[in-house]
């Protein structure tokens, strides 16, 4: 269960105490409350421009061709008003289409939707106003939980970017039926990074978290043959 809690080892004064599983499940919620329970399992990758769009409802704003430095690659202001905006840096914008940059992109939207959505109150508390600039060593997949407080946010915010971009029960379902149509790990990866419109980094990694990695082709064991039916009980519709 995510919790705020008073921390002086933290940066801020206080922190956000979370497990990776409880920010998956926070992300998950809001993917499947954006697309309204339906699922599209033939291309399952959010649309982070409409998902934005309706940010706009929770004060959240967003200016994806922001004036910064390459070595910024987005950020998140805080107002004392309580809005906030997702600024991403306009060169990196204006490459998202690209093969090389694509994944990069959204992984750093979604990186800042995380902050904007959950860090507030780190600013907010004493009616501070912040400005939290993400470098590109802020801003890696495979940045791990860690153990001292005061670095708590980025860790955050790249988990919450992975489980918005490959959600965790559609991400799942997803390599159960690519993996029905071959047992290669490469073909795995490709297929994965075009149904989610994430880097081939990324898609290895949330593999590797969600404990989704066979140590060979052979030792991946399928259940009920790769078809899997769930109880969750959120209305959920798979086509």
């Amino acid at each position: 269960m995510m919790q705020w809690v008073d921390d002086q080892e933290s940066l801020y004064g206080c922190r956000l105490v979370c497990t990776g599983a409880d920010i998956d499940e926070a992300m998950e919620e809001r993917y499947l409350g954006f697309h309204k329970g339906t699922t599209n399992m033939s291309h399952p990758a959010i649309n982070l421009d409409s998902f934005i769009e309706t940010l706009a409802k929770e004060n959240i704003e967003y200016d994806p061709e922001a004036d910064f430095s390459n070595f910024i690659l987005g950020a998140t202001k805080f107002n004392p008003d309580g809005s906030r905006l997702i600024q991403i840096n306009a060169a990196l914008y204006h490459q998202r289409d690209s093969v090389m940059a694509k994944g990069r992109f959204r992984f750093t939207c979604a990186h800042e939707i995380f902050h904007a959505m959950f860090h507030a109150k780190l600013f907010h508390k004493g009616g501070n106003v912040g400005h939290l600039r993400c470098f590109d060593h802020h801003i890696k997949e495979d940045m791990v939980e860690p153990i001292q407080a005061k670095n708590f946010i980025e860790w955050q915010a790249n988990r919450g970017a992975a489980a918005l971009l490959m959600p965790v029960l559609i991400f799942r379902e997803k390599v159960k039926q690519i993996r029905c149509k071959s047992r290669n790990h490469g073909f795995l990866i490709q297929e994965l990074m075009a149904n989610f419109d994430v880097s081939r980094q990324s898609a290895e990694i949330r593999l590797g978290t969600l404990g989704l990695l066979a140590a060979s082709d052979d030792d991946f064991v399928l259940e009920h043959n790769g078809i899997d039916s769930y109880s969750d009980p959120r209305v959920r519709k798979w086509y």
